[in-house]
């Protein structure tokens, strides 16, 4: 046998070792969605099944879509959108919230001569469709707008939280109400509003017990302190300060069972925090867990869903880029699960005992199923 045969065996065994030991992929399946160029921007579970909203491509650039699906795998059908304004044709729908079979959107646009965002307001049911509701500019827009985060659907009603550069307090914690979806009344309850030294921030909101939970933060110079408040109809809120693990902290996301609510966040050292409550008590506890992320490296929590296992599921972004951390409702048992693609934004949901998961890039979102590990 030559040496150069010996040597081309010798590296073909060592390939083949190298493939045999590779780490098995992750058992991401993809789903089939009705359009190509669809941007799937958020998931809510509702009439026992899930509803994904987002947009597609048209002629002129995005139209509103949204789109239905039995749990575990059942083929997506669209849900029918009922635009009433020249923005609203054009929204991609975010944020979507969910009360049984009763539903809840923004739509999210951009426009004028300096390109400002046009928020929109969806309501509607899986079986009837999301219609817009036309509001005052002024609602969520104008020159006292900083942004809308956050929405439920609820038994008192609908409601929207976010930021607002109030006339008493400045910019603060903000909440929106409407009780049949069509009419909107911005909340100036002095539990969300900044004082001086002390501003509040509200990121995220769930259905939580009789009403309603939020969570962010409130900050007084370089001290940041993690919020919630708490409200049983959206128009009177009570405002709890959370505890801290390590120094300043803030709480980006909650989610909440129907015994109890998880909230997940960061602290100042760049590690995921977890809150616990139960509806019906103002007291949170807290934990730290994970990795701590480097000081260059900006941590942001953008998403969170409850799994089937009582795990959390965490979409973060780290230095702007996504990834996915699973962990136990104390923070404990961190695990980074691999991403089925780069993406630039993620969304998810439960899906019985699977994730679903959207990767959104340039060109579109593609949706995955991922059976979580139990």
């Amino acid at each position: 046998m030559t040496a150069v045969r010996r040597l081309a065996l010798v590296l073909a065994a060592f390939a083949l070792v190298g493939a045999c030991s590779a780490p098995p992929q992750p058992p991401w399946r993809l789903v089939d969605l009705p359009v190509s160029g669809t941007r799937v921007l958020g998931f809510v579970p509702a009439s026992s099944g899930i509803v994904m909203t987002g947009s597609v491509p048209e002629p002129a650039g995005r139209a509103p879509a949204a789109w239905f699906g039995g749990r575990s795998g059942a083929p997506w059908t669209p849900v029918p959108v009922h635009p009433a304004t020249g923005y609203g044709r054009q929204a991609e729908l975010t944020l979507p919230a969910a009360s049984g079979s009763r539903l809840l959107a923004l739509g999210s646009a951009y426009g004028g001569a300096h390109a400002n965002p046009r928020p929109t307001i969806w309501t509607g049911s899986v079986a009837g469709g999301l219609t817009e509701h036309e509001q005052p500019v002024e609602l969520l827009g104008g020159e006292r707008a900083v942004t809308t985060s956050g929405s439920v659907a609820g038994p008192a009603g609908y409601v929207l939280t976010g930021q607002w550069d109030h006339r008493a307090g400045g910019v603060g914690a903000a909440v929106w109400t409407s009780a049949d979806g069509s009419s909107w009344a911005l909340r100036e309850d002095p539990a969300l509003l900044s004082t001086a030294g002390d501003q509040t921030r509200m990121l995220a909101a769930a259905g939580g017990g009789p009403g309603y939970v939020a969570v962010g933060d409130a900050r007084a110079g370089l001290s940041v302190r993690p919020v919630a408040w708490t409200s049983a109809d959206g128009s009177a809120w009570t405002r709890v300060s959370m505890p801290s693990p390590a120094g300043s902290a803030t709480a980006w996301r909650v989610t909440c069972s129907a015994s109890d609510c998880a909230a997940v966040g960061a602290t100042s050292e760049q590690r995921l925090t977890c809150w616990q409550s139960s509806p019906s008590s103002p007291s949170w506890t807290a934990s730290a867990g994970g990795p701590v992320i480097p000081a260059s490296q900006l941590l942001e929590v953008t998403g969170l869903t409850l799994d089937s296992s009582g795990r959390l599921d965490v979409a973060v972004k780290v230095d702007g880029r996504p990834r996915l951390w699973r962990v136990g409702q104390r923070c404990e048992d961190f695990a980074e699960l691999p991403l089925p693609e780069v993406a630039k934004s993620l969304a998810l949901i439960a899906d019985g005992p699977d994730l679903l998961l959207s990767t959104t890039t340039d060109s579109g979102s593609r949706v995955w199923h991922y059976p979580l590990p139990r």
